[in-house]
């Protein structure tokens, strides 16, 4: 008797709840140290369109909605399809979080691509890709990118905290999708 509760108690939560909920984008993350940067590569398989896709991904001025630790996202000049966008927020090394100004400038190539870098902030090096493929289910996000942070730790600390940070942002981008 006392399994039958569990279970009617169990079906009323998810009742309740709405059901199960529905089940995010894998997505696959690694990263690789190279002397003192970091090599990122990222994919997902999205059950979306590629025009929304590359809409949310080019959105730079809500990113700050949805991405974790970051305060704010704009475009500060644009120029045909090169974009120079000022973004600020924090960064965390596990209990610690630390400041991060960047500014990048970004090459769009519509409908599928883009690569920006930093010209100017707390970051040393931050050169990035994002590429949108055509899949069966809808489309696949790929990420390429490697960083430099502006300040020193030992190699593989840098690692797990690029890692950490890489996997929460591309995963809320992804779900924004």
């Amino acid at each position: 008797m006392l399994e039958r509760g569990s279970a009617v108690a169990f079906a009323l939560i998810m009742l309740l709840a709405g059901g199960p909920p529905a089940a995010a984008a894998m997505v696959t993350i690694n990263t690789k140290l190279q002397g003192d940067a970091v090599d990122i590569h990222a994919s997902a398989m999205l059950n979306a369109d590629a025009a929304t896709a590359w809409r949310v991904l080019t959105d730079y001025d809500h990113y700050a909605e949805f991405i974790p630790d970051l305060r704010v996202s704009r475009v500060i000049a644009r120029e045909g399809n090169t974009l120079t966008v000022e973004q600020s927020g924090e960064t965390a090394i596990w209990l610690f979080k630390m400041p991060v100004h960047v500014t990048f400038e970004v090459n769009e190539m519509p409908p599928n691509s883009l690569q920006s870098r930093t010209v100017a902030g707390s970051v040393r090096v931050l050169a990035s890709s994002y590429a949108l493929a055509p899949i069966a289910s809808g489309v696949r996000l790929d990420y390429a990118g490697q960083i430099v942070p502006g300040f020193e730790l030992v190699g593989h600390v840098v690692q797990a905290m690029v890692e950490r940070n890489a996997a929460r942002q591309f995963q809320a981008l992804v779900d924004e999708i």
